[in-house]
């Protein structure tokens, strides 16, 4: 009758909480269960019970919670009784928390203390040394190409497009920034054949086109005009250029750095402790 009364308060201050009323919460709240020493409050189950649920579904999760918890508890109870278990327990609380002590130091080292510059001579030195590394899985080229919609004046775009002057290259930048859907004009940016053909109108891109020379490019559809020129190709097999693969060098060049100064660091202090007799090796 007790348990039942309890469930029964339990369930009025559910639709209180669903009804989103202010909770207040006293030394004198009824508890639903208690188990060696340490006892559930319906406080405990905020969140618990759902929005719209019933009297009695209410009742059905609060009594489930209250069962589920006191059998925990009574597993854990037992299982603090054995020996080896709070052994193996203490044991793994050590461990981790070591774990998580050691994973901290070095964040915090590695904030403090990394050089994050990877300077172009460290990224030259590295592509020497691993060049073969990087052969090329796909033909790459480097280029240019300017998409814009049909219903704006071209005029200045053909005719700079056409004249290879270098005063003529700032104006078209210029020109695309303001009026193209898409471009690209980095001239020495390394870009996959795949993805240059992906930029036009499906089968407007002949590969065989771009083999050996400069090209130019000119296709239209219903809505846009297509501007591309190919460069430079470099084929599939070949060893990629350094600008192709520099963002990965440097990831590599990064991960090496922060392997090196935690190394030396635990080198610094295990040698310092040995020194202060505070690790000692039998």
């Amino acid at each position: 009758m007790k348990y039942a009364r309890t469930i029964l308060t339990a369930l009025a201050l559910l639709c209180l909480y669903a009804c989103q009323q202010p909770q207040t919460t006293s030394n004198d709240e009824q508890p639903l269960a208690r188990a060696y020493g340490e006892s559930l409050y319906l406080s405990d189950m905020k969140g618990l019970i759902k929005e719209n649920t019933t009297a009695a579904d209410s009742a059905l999760i609060v009594n489930d919670h209250v069962q589920t918890w006191l059998r925990d508890r009574v597993l854990a109870h037992t299982a603090s009784g054995s020996a080896t278990t709070n052994e193996k327990i203490e044991r793994l609380v050590s461990n981790y928390r070591s774990s998580l002590l050691l994973n901290e130091y070095k964040q915090e080292l590695l904030e403090s203390e990394l050089d994050t510059t990877v300077t172009l001579e460290e990224l030259q030195a590295y592509y020497e040394e691993n060049k073969q590394k990087y052969e090329l899985q796909e033909k790459i080229a480097q280029g240019m190409y300017v998409k814009i919609d049909r219903t704006k004046p071209y005029g200045d775009l053909k005719r700079w497009w056409k004249l290879k002057k270098d005063k003529h290259y700032d104006q078209l930048v210029e020109l695309a920034q303001k009026e193209a859907d898409d471009y690209m004009l980095d001239t020495l940016k390394w870009i996959s054949l795949d993805d240059w053909e992906a930029k036009l109108p499906e089968g407007a891109f002949k590969e065989k086109y771009y083999e050996d020379d400069e090209r130019d490019i000119y296709v239209k559809n219903r809505t846009h005009r297509y501007f591309l020129k190919i460069n430079k190709v470099i084929r599939r097999g070949k060893i990629a250029p350094m600008e192709y693969v520099q963002d990965d060098i440097s990831k590599i060049i990064l991960k090496n750095k922060k392997s090196d100064l935690i190394s030396r660091k635990q080198e610094e202090l295990y040698q310092q402790e040995l020194e202060n007799k505070n690790i000692e090796v039998y």
